[in-house]
């Protein structure tokens, strides 16, 4: 090319202004150009990461893909933090939805609750009917300890709904995310490991938002077990609990200024959900069920394994003569404990899997224990897995976010609610589930899809 002649040629030249960098393109000539070079070169080198930077600005504010943060808290009671410090929550309380009372499905655990927040349905109809569940068709006994057996878990949780409408999912640690369900998994998912402390858990979330647009998930859940385990060893209102709270409340601080750091707050939802409440045990209060009859020959997921006795939720499994002799001696033993059997099961109970369902289901009141002669109590100092009738039992649920309405409160929500919530807030099409769509209609704001 002639040096003489004027090429032109468009150099990106960054200014900066009180709104962040803008762009402008000048022309510049052949002989200017030459000239030039030496700074440009120098200029480019200086400047080149910029463009990364604000492209990646643009993308962690794309509101075409807002994103839902789901943070499950278990053992996280209806009142807790009126009871404790919990800055964290309770701005997410004041600024956003409030549910008074979460209803958990029965038995009020942390398995079937935290499942049945993932598919919306009831035990009866995804399969966890409690952390111990038995299958009289496979002759297996699911437990905790097999959460990665896909077997054990049915129904469609969010991250598959998600998943199979295009929308990455991101699992740290939720109940039935270790299994592949369907022939599918959320696309990037972590099993439970309680060794894990709760910076790394949160660090994993930001570490998968920090993703490219094209590779961040648009569903994360996270899972926090602190509270639930400092309440059982220590008990309700001890210090303990409330150091766990605060540790708690802490962890999602961090996800709350991780969000607003990566300039994420405008656009993302924040649910977070407790599993069940917890309620004080004493010892005394132990009804010993070889007192009243001998039931050697049905088969108990509670009272069987290592636990054996102590626990405040038995079903039953059995023949059926033996369950008709066991019954027939035992539903009026007790004043503090109530029998029922297969058949005969209150609507609020939604065990009947036509596999799983127990034939007899024992149910002491709130605060008291079954268990065997013989079988030293040990704790726990309190416990949750009674009757969802029970507010004890009852948990907590905040909500903050462009989804949901502002400084609300709602008196009354189900487990079972809150995967239709989320499939809402998401845009996508809701599998089956048992929940009330006219019940979230509190929680939604007038704009979700």
């Amino acid at each position: 090319m002639n040096s003489d002649r004027v090429c032109q040629r468009k150099t990106v030249v960054r200014q900066r202004s009180g709104e962040g960098i803008r762009l402008q393109l000048f022309k510049w000539s052949g002989r200017v150009l030459r000239s030039w070079i030496s700074v440009l070169v120098f200029v480019l080198s200086v400047w080149a990461p910029l463009p990364v930077l604000a492209q990646q600005a643009v993308e962690a504010g794309d509101v075409s893909k807002p994103i839902l943060l789901l943070i499950g808290i278990d053992g996280l009671k209806w009142d807790i933090i009126d009871r404790h410090p919990a800055p964290a929550l309770s701005s997410l309380a004041q600024e956003g939805v409030r549910v008074s009372s979460l209803v958990p499905v029965m038995p009020s655990k942390t398995f079937p609750n935290f499942y049945a927040i993932a598919t919306g349905l009831y035990p009866e109809n995804n399969g966890v009917l409690d952390n111990a569940t038995f299958d009289a068709s496979l002759d297996t006994t699911f437990r905790m300890s097999t959460q990665d057996d896909p077997r054990w878990f049915e129904g469609e949780p969010i991250w598959i709904t998600a998943e199979k409408q295009g929308i990455r999912a991101a699992t740290m640690f939720w109940v039935g995310s270790a299994a592949e369900i369907g022939g599918r998994r959320p696309t990037y998912w972590h099993p439970f490991d309680g060794s894990v402390p709760n910076a790394a858990r949160v660090q994993q979330v930001l570490d998968w938002l920090d993703l490219p647009l094209s590779e961040r998930p648009q569903f994360i859940s996270v899972y926090f077990e602190a509270i639930d385990s400092a309440s059982h060893n220590s008990g309700v209102d001890s210090s303990e609990e409330r150091e766990a709270v605060i540790a708690v409340d802490a962890a999602v601080a961090a996800l709350l200024d991780g969000l607003e750091t990566r300039g994420l707050t405008a656009s993302s939802n924040i649910l977070v959900v407790g599993d069940h409440g917890m309620v004080d045990l004493a010892e005394e209060q132990t009804i010993f069920l070889d007192d009243y009859v001998d039931f050697s020959a049905l088969y108990s997921p509670q009272l069987s394994g290592e636990r054996q006795g102590n626990v405040v939720y038995a079903a039953f499994h059995g023949d059926e003569t033996a369950v008709d002799e066991m019954y027939s001696v035992i539903k009026n033993a007790h004043p503090r404990m109530s029998v029922y059997r297969k058949g005969a099961f209150p609507d609020w109970m939604r065990l009947s899997h036509p596999q799983r369902g127990p034939d007899l289901v024992l149910v002491p009141d709130n605060g008291w224990m079954v268990s065997k002669r013989g079988i030293p109590y040990r704790g726990p100092r309190a416990t949750h897995g009674f009757s969802p009738l029970e507010p004890d039992m009852h948990a907590a649920m905040f909500a903050r976010g462009p989804a949901f309405r502002q400084r609300a409160v709602v008196e009354t929500l189900e487990v079972v609610d809150i995967y239709n919530i989320m499939t809402r807030v998401l845009g996508i099409q809701a599998s089956k589930h048992d929940g009330n769509p006219e019940r979230i209609e509190l929680v939604l704001s007038s704009g979700a899809d």
